[in-house]
C-alpha cells in the first residue's frame, strides 16, 4: 500500500545543524536540537494497522527523511544530531517500558550523557505535541528510572534556557491558558444552559489557542490537554472521544471526534479542517463513506439512517 509520509525535512534539519549557537552550554545546545527537532515530526499513526512501520530504517542514502516517524526514528535522529555536533555529549537510545503502550516492542528514547557527568533522559517523540503546541515540555530530563539513574532538569530550567534561545518571550501557552481559566472563572454563566457554557469555552479556546500541528496526534494530545484545563471536572464527565480512520491505496487518515452526545454538542479534528463543531448527520455521513471505528458507542450513536441535523442523537 502506498502512502503518504509527509515531506522531506532534511533541508530543515540541516538548518538546525549549520544554526546552532555556539556562544552556549552544552544542555542549551542539546535543548535547541531538541526543541527544534520537535516543531519538525508528527508520530506515523500507521503504525496503528502495521507495527513494522516502527522498524522501518530512515533512508540517509536518498537524503530524505519523511516527517511522519516513531520514537524508534525520532530517537535515532536526535541521537545523531547530538552525537554530531556536540563533541563532549554522548547520546545513545534507550528502552523505555510505558503504561498503556501495548505494541510489541518497547518505547524508545535517547539517552544524553555530559561532560560533567550530567546524564537526562529525551523522549522527543512524546514531547512534539507539547513543543508544537508551545505547551512546557514534559519528557526533556524530566524523570528518571526506578533505581534514580537519571537527574532531574527542573521546569524552571528549561524555561531560563527558553527563553536564552528565542523559543519565548515570557510565559509557555500554558501560562495563557491558565490566565483564561481565571478569566473564565469571572464570568457569570447563570443564565446560559450547560451546552451554552461549553460550547462558549470551546469557542473562546479556539480563537486563542489554535495551533498549527504535523500531525493528528499531536494536535489531539494538545486538545485533550486544552479541554481539560478549561472545562469543569462535571463538564468533562460528558465528553467522549473517538478516533476515526480513513485508509484507501493512497493515504491513511485519522480524525477525531469529541461527542458531549448529552449537550448535543459534537466536534471533530483533522489535519484538513482543523477543529470544528459539526453535527450528527455528517459523522453518520462519514461512517458511511469509509470512515472506520472501532467503537461500537460511536456506532450506536451516529449510525442511523435518521439522523439530521435537527435531531439531537438519543443516549
Amino acid at each position: 500500500m502506498k502512502l503518504n509520509i509527509g515531506q522531506n525535512i532534511i533541508p530543515s534539519i540541516n538548518f538546525i545543524m549549520s544554526s546552532l549557537p555556539d556562544n552556549i552550554t552544552d544542555l542549551e545546545k542539546v535543548r535547541y536540537i531538541y526543541i527544534n527537532l520537535g516543531k519538525l515530526f508528527s508520530y506515523d499513526y500507521r503504525i496503528i494497522v502495521d507495527e513494522s512501520v516502527a522498524s522501518i530504517p530512515i533512508d540517509y542514502t536518498h537524503n530524505e527523511i519523511g516527517r511522519y516517524k516513531t520514537c524508534y526514528q525520532i530517537s535515532e535522529v536526535l541521537m545523531i544530531l547530538i552525537n554530531g555536533l556536540i563533541p563532549s555529549c554522548q547520546a545513545k537510545l534507550i528502552e523505555r517500558t510505558i503504561q498503556g503502550r501495548h505494541f510489541a516492542k518497547e518505547h524508545v528514547a535517547t539517552e544524553v550523557t555530559f561532560s560533567d557527568g550530567l546524564k537526562i533522559i529525551l523522549d522527543l517523540t512524546l514531547d512534539l505535541a507539547n513543543i508544537q503546541g508551545g505547551l512546557k515540555t514534559k519528557e526533556f530530563g524530566f524523570t528518571t528510572n526506578s533505581t534514580g539513574e537519571y537527574d532531574i532538569i527542573s521546569l524552571k530550567e528549561c524555561a531560563e534556557m527558553d527563553k536564552k534561545l528565542g523559543f519565548i518571550a515570557e510565559k509557555y501557552t500554558d501560562d495563557y491558558i491558565d490566565e483564561f481559566v481565571e478569566e473564565l472563572s469571572k464570568i457569570d454563566f447563570s443564565g446560559k444552559t450547560p451546552a451554552e457554557i461549553v460550547e462558549y469555552k470551546i469557542s473562546k479556546a479556539k480563537e486563542r489557542f489554535s495551533k498549527d500541528f504535523k500531525g493528528n496526534h499531536e494536535a489531539i494530545r494538545y486538545i485533550y490537554t486544552l479541554l481539560n484545563k478549561i472545562l469543569s471536572t462535571r463538564e468533562l464527565s460528558k465528553l467522549k472521544q473517538y478516533n476515526l480512520s480513513y485508509c484507501n491505496s493512497d493515504d491513511y487518515n485519522l480524525m477525531a471526534i469529541y461527542a458531549f452526545d448529552e449537550l448535543g454538542l459534537y466536534y471533530s479534528y483533522s489535519n484538513e479542517l482543523g477543529f470544528s463543531k459539526i453535527s450528527p448527520s455528517i459523522i453518520s455521513d462519514l461512517l458511511k463513506s469509509g470512515w472506520k471505528t472501532n467503537s461500537k458507542t460511536l456506532q450506536s450513536i451516529f449510525d442511523k439512517p435518521d439522523l439530521d441535523d435537527d435531531i439531537t442523537p438519543s443516549r
